[in-house]
């Protein structure tokens, strides 16, 4: 046998009505929560079934993202091509860097290739090429439509004023470059630059003046 405690008394007409302890505003309010809470999961799960399909768990899918039924990536002839020819393992292969000659020789390191700072510094210096092929519309530039200072026919202030500041930010490397030359007679550096920079040839007869190029394309972009 156990008591309930009763907390008052109230009458509703003639018939007396007892409440529990526990029937009062507290115990509404945590109904409440409770009443709420489920709406927001049953909100939640009718969300989520609109949505679609469950994405499946598939090894591989192909680039337009469906499912691919190919046992193997369909990379992997690409991956082991690329292996075989620049001599190292497909792990390695995977790299995207790896897609470049200057990114191959960023994965080799100081030693053997290029330091990070020198390979940002080529990266640089063909982004600042790219943005003086825009800024002069020359028939070989590669035009991004989501960027500022695309070519347009539309002449602005703005678009003014981008092209003066990338032919200055070209114009500026290019001098750069041309004293390191001076200073450097060993070394071809304008061919290290137009063969191994902007091509991407591997040429590794040319490493010595790409790392001396590089250098002081690295020196001029931290000014």
């Amino acid at each position: 046998m156990f008591t309930v405690a009763y907390r008052k008394t109230r009458r509703s007409g003639r018939t007396e009505i007892r409440e529990p302890a526990g029937a009062g505003p507290a115990a509404q309010d945590g109904q409440q929560d409770k009443t709420q809470k489920a709406k927001a999961r049953s909100q939640a799960q009718k969300r989520a079934a609109k949505r679609g399909r469950p994405r499946k768990d598939v090894p591989f899918r192909e680039p337009n993202g469906r499912a691919s039924r190919a046992e193997d990536p369909i990379d992997k002839l690409a991956i082991q091509v690329r292996a075989k020819m620049l001599g190292i393992s497909e792990q390695r292969a995977r790299d995207q860097r790896a897609g470049s000659f200057l990114g191959y020789l960023a994965m080799l390191g100081r030693a053997d290739g290029l330091s990070a700072s020198q390979y940002e510094a080529a990266l640089e210096f063909r982004e600042v090429r790219s943005d003086y092929l825009k800024a002069i519309k020359a028939p070989n530039a590669v035009v991004d439509n989501q960027s500022t200072g695309r070519p347009s026919d539309a002449v602005s202030d703005d678009y003014i004023r981008w092209c003066a500041h990338a032919t200055a930010r070209y114009a500026a490397a290019r001098n750069a470059v041309q004293e390191a030359q001076n200073a450097t007679r060993s070394e071809n550096l304008w061919a290290a630059l137009d063969l191994v920079v902007i091509q991407e040839q591997p040429i590794f007869n040319l490493l010595g003046a790409t790392r001396v190029l590089c250098n002081a394309l690295a020196l001029h972009f931290r000014k």
